[in-house]
């Protein structure tokens, strides 16, 4: 956000007319990060998907074995392969301050577990590649304990040598090759596979990719430690003329020294509404506004103190107008955005529909001020959030 950019700015031709509307794809949710540091740490990094910018770092007790690859099925549970071909299971527990585990790595297998990487799609099936071979395997508990819960183990096919590998969603799988395309590979349910080849060069940097879902991406530069973050407006398209590049607003330009990087899944999603919101209804925005802030990561925000907050600033910022334009800059929308292109990352939709805006705002205001009453004490005092 700028400076002087107060909804009183907007000059009546900015608001008079409201675009139409139109049912599209909106998303929600956040970017959860696990990694293991070469010295053996367990780390959990989340980052807010409305500016692509890191939230937090916290760093935990060493594994205690050497790890190889990695794979994140909820929450609390990860597993991780040590070189020797073990497979353990990490059960975490974690806040805004400290990284544990619960109990020390409990080992499932002790040997076979040979994958140079590993993946879970969030939907039951983990995913790993050794020797080119794709492999897939039915995980049918939160917490496995061994082979009664890891189990059914398929061949998908050969000549998966792949320089870095994510699931993208239910049993899609995102992969990057040495000489840098990006690939979108779909599995069937018979085990048959396609890819789409969504880029031909460009991606050889990326040593890790990983994907909390919804058409996010993010990349680790493994000479610099740098993040950087990627938009698919429809990852089940084929096609890869449709990623935003926001190489210009990076997690970080170093720092990431992880050597293991895996995303907990499906934690950002997309979907689409076929009877959008009448954005030109202000009380009804606002009350859709309400309702999200009081959902918003588990309900912290949930009362009149925070809303009466958020009411204000956006009543200052744009009126709650989803077609506020601001004449001086290309600020845009509910939250005055800068650019109003940012919210692409909350939906190809970001022009007309209030709600793919506000989902931005929120995750904005809770990255940048922890709160909308911080946001709005920030305004106060700066005219500007």
């Amino acid at each position: 956000m700028s400076g002087v950019l107060g909804a009183g700015l907007l000059t009546a031709a900015t608001v008079a007319a409201a675009p139409a509307a139109q049912a599209a794809t909106t998303c929600s949710g956040t970017a959860s990060i696990y990694g293991v540091l070469p010295d053996g740490r367990l780390t959990f990094s989340s980052i807010t998907p409305a500016t692509g910018e890191l939230k937090k770092v916290v760093i935990g007790a060493d594994l205690g074995f050497e790890p190889k690859a990695m794979a994140t099925l909820n929450f609390n549970t990860v597993l991780v392969t040590s070189t020797a071909g073990a497979l353990y299971r990490l059960d975490v527990l974690t806040n805004n301050t400290s990284l544990v585990l619960e109990r020390p790595p409990v080992k499932l297998f002790d040997s076979g577990w040979t994958h140079d990487k590993l993946t879970y799609d969030g939907h039951g099936h983990l995913y790993g590649t050794a020797g080119g071979l794709l492999l897939q395997y039915l995980v049918s508990q939160p917490k496995p304990t061994g082979s009664a819960h890891i189990g059914q183990r398929r061949e998908i096919g050969s000549g998966f040598v792949l320089k870095t590998l994510t699931a993208a969603g239910d049993d899609r799988l995102l992969a990057t090759t040495g000489a840098g395309a990006l690939y979108s590979y779909r599995i069937d349910s018979a085990g048959g596979w396609s890819r789409d080849d969504l880029k031909a060069s460009g991606w050889s940097a990326f040593d890790q990719l990983v994907s909390p879902g919804g058409g996010l991406y993010y990349g680790r530069i493994a000479t610099t430690g740098a993040m950087y973050w990627y938009k698919d407006a429809d990852p089940a398209d084929g096609s890869g003329s449709d990623i935003a590049y926001h190489n210009d607003t990076p997690v970080n330009t170093g720092g990431w020294t992880q050597q293991l990087l895996s995303a907990q899944p499906g934690t950002f999603t997309c979907t689409t509404a076929a009877d959008p919101l009448d954005g030109r209804d202000i009380p009804a925005v606002k009350a859709a506004g309400r309702d999200l802030m009081n959902r918003h990561d588990g309900g912290v925000w949930n009362n009149s103190t925070q809303w009466s907050c958020l009411e204000q600033l956006w009543d200052r910022e744009s009126g709650w107008r989803y077609w506020a334009d601001n004449p001086s800059s290309s600020a845009y929308g509910i939250p005055q955005a800068l650019p109003g292109s940012k919210m692409d990352a909350f939906g190809d939709d970001w022009r007309t529909n209030p709600i793919t805006q506000i989902k931005w705002g929120l995750s904005y205001i809770d990255g940048r001020y922890g709160t909308p009453c911080g946001a709005w004490n920030h305004f106060l005092k700066n005219n500007w959030y």
